[in-house]
Parts: structure tokens; C-alpha cells; sequence
């Protein structure tokens, strides 16, 4: 069968005894943690340096979505710095590290910490690999000695099949994220001719989630809640995007202006993880560039992006004459 993206497909209208979209629940139990294991909905802001600072995590958790640090920060104490201002607003902390060293996790051997700690993304570009499977054995040890194993759960990404999905959980991953080079900000599709096509890598990965016990997350390619709709139908317990978020108030960076009152306009600067731009930032621009950065239209402020998201799905769902996720997956059919 070929294989698709999101535009490839459209979620066919099914039969319903749903009287009112507002009777659906988009809830989803994604972790372990004994009080933050539940989202409002299935939505999670991309882990990237101009999507994802401490004002969007924080702000996300209220709204019942949640973001994820990122990791590109100047030094280590900036880093902390950010997951103290998400630890002060009594959030959940979910963070980002990568396959080098476990320095990042420092600030959450602290007693004080620990209890918020609720997930440990392990985040690179090619996750099915030999560094991949090093690390999450070291995080699995971190997390054991310092006794969070019935709290902390850990993401591991990306990749984009299933034998890929089968190693990471057999690993030690507890949620995997799928997406190779999806993404607006990325280009390893074309500067290394790799990657699937997203409708059809999620709909492969998901088939083997239940024998599994791992939980999926659709990362990338989401340029509409009409793919969010797309990917929960392939079977995502949770979609990541960057795009949707990159250019609200709480995305960090600042708020630049093109052209002068009254006819100027308002932008946010979205770089990929791997472009020019964030390696120049970080110390890194020797390394391979596989992304791009670019101005997006400023959004305002995210309660606004989210609103859209929790109309669209619920919408979605009742299409199919689903009240909840599980619903939803089980009812959800497509066509191309």
C-alpha cells in the first residue's frame, strides 16, 4: 500500500448517538505519576528552543495540554534556572536531555524536586541507535537509584517503524515518538533522503503498541487540527507539534514587527531543532544541519491555539460518535 501523509487522507463520517460535542472527553492517562499521570487532552508542545520555555509549560498544564522543555539552553544554569520557574508555579516538570551525559537531571536529585519530575524525554534525531540504547539504560539507572521508578516515565524518539518501536520499548522506553523529518523546521528528508511519511509511520507504530506496553506520540507534521484529528485516528495517544505554538505570546523569544503603524504585523521567530540558526546558538554549527528557521505570524496568546484544538477534536470525535479517545480509535476510518 502506498504510503501516506496527512493531506493524503480524510477521516470518513461514521454513524453517532452523540447528542452534543460537548459531551466528549478528550482526556488521555499518559504517565505514571501518582497525581500528574492525566491530560485534558492529547496535546503536547514540541520540545524546541522556540517553541517550548517555562511560560509555555506553564501555561499548557493550566489549559489541560502540556509542553516540554527543551534542551538548547546557553549552559546548565539556565536550564535550571527554567525548571525552577516551572517547579515555583507547582507544575509538573517534563524535560528534555540528549544522549551524552545525564548532567541535566542534577537539578531533580534535590528531595524538594523530585516529586515533580514526570518525565524524561531522550531526544535525538536517528532514536533507533546503539547511543539511544546506552542512555536509556543510564536514565533507567538514574531513575531507579534515586527511587522515582513508579513516577518517572521515560520518552525516547524519534523513529518511525515499528521495529524501531519494539527495540526503544525492549530499551526500556515507557512512551516512544514517531516522526522523522515531518516537520516544517526540518529538512533530514532532504538533506539525507530519510524518513516515512507520517499518516502511515504513526498507523505502523501503533499497531504494535498494545502488546508492547508502550504509549505513541505523533511528533511533526501537524499543520492543522484537522491532523491532529488524522493522527489520534492512526492510533496516537498524544500528537506533538511545534508549529501550532511557535508564534503565540508564551513561545519564547520576542515579538518582532514588520513595517511601521498602521500597517505593520507581528511575527515569531521558529527554528528547527537542527538548523543553522540553533546550532549557531549552542555552540554546535560544526555539526550537520537538518533544519530550518523561519518567521512565523505572531498567534497571540496560546489559550486562544488551544481552544481551536479542543473545538476541532471534539468535532472530530463526534464525527465518528466518539465520547473519548479509546472511542475514537476503536470507531475512527479513513480513506485516500
Amino acid at each position: 500500500m502506498k504510503s501516506l501523509n496527512y493531506n493524503n487522507v480524510y477521516l470518513t463520517p461514521s454513524y453517532s448517538e452523540l447528542e452534543s460535542r460537548e459531551l466528549v472527553d478528550l482526556s488521555v492517562k499518559l504517565f505514571r505519576h501518582p497525581t500528574f499521570h492525566t491530560l485534558g487532552m492529547p496535546v503536547i508542545a514540541a520540545n524546541m528552543k522556540t517553541v517550548t520555555g517555562p511560560e509555555m509549560v506553564v501555561s499548557l498544564h493550566k489549559l489541560g495540554a502540556m509542553g516540554i522543555l527543551h534542551r538548547f539552553h546557553q549552559s546548565a544554569d539556565d536550564y535550571d534556572r527554567d525548571c525552577q520557574r516551572i517547579l515555583s508555579a507547582k507544575c509538573p516538570v517534563d524535560i528534555s536531555i540528549g544522549v551524552n551525559n545525564l548532567k541535566l537531571l542534577k537539578a531533580f536529585e534535590q528531595r524538594e524536586n523530585k516529586s515533580s519530575l514526570r518525565s524524561i524525554t531522550i531526544d535525538i534525531a536517528h532514536g533507533h541507535h546503539i547511543k539511544m540504547k546506552q542512555q536509556i539504560a543510564l536514565v533507567k539507572g538514574w531513575i531507579q537509584k534515586h527511587k522515582l521508578s513508579e513516577q518517572v516515565d521515560i520518552i525516547a524518539g524519534n523513529v518511525c517503524t515499528s521495529e524501531a518501536v519494539e527495540d526503544l520499548t525492549a530499551w526500556g522506553a515507557n512512551i516512544v515518538k514517531v516522526g522523522i523529518g515531518p516537520g516544517s523546521a526540518c529538512t533530514t528528508r532532504i538533506m539525507t533522503g530519510y524518513g516515512l511519511p507520517q499518516f502511515s509511520a504513526v498507523l505502523d507504530c501503533a499497531r504494535k503498541k498494545a502488546g508492547l506496553g508502550v504509549k505513541i506520540i505523533a511528533d511533526g507534521g501537524i499543520s492543522s487540527v484537522g491532523d491532529i484529528a488524522k493522527a489520534l485516528a492512526a492510533g496516537a495517544d498524544a500528537i506533538m507539534t511545534g508549529s501550532l505554538f511557535a508564534g503565540t505570546k508564551e513561545s519564547p523569544g520576542p515579538k518582532l514587527r514588520r513595517g511601521n503603524y498602521p500597517n505593520e504585523t507581528f511575527y515569531k521567530s521558529y527554528m528547527g531543532s537542527a538548523s543553522y540558526e540553533s546550532k549557531l546558538q549552542t555552540g554546535n554549527i560544526g555539526k550537520h544541519t537538518e533544519g530550518v528557521s523561519m518567521e512565523i505570524p505572531y498567534r497571540g496568546a496560546v489559550k486562544y491555539a488551544i481552544q481551536d484544538i479542543h473545538d476541532g477534536l471534539c468535532s472530530a470525535f463526534s464525527y465518528a460518535g466518539a465520547s473519548n479517545l479509546k472511542a475514537f480509535h476503536a470507531k475512527a476510518t479513513w480513506t485516500r
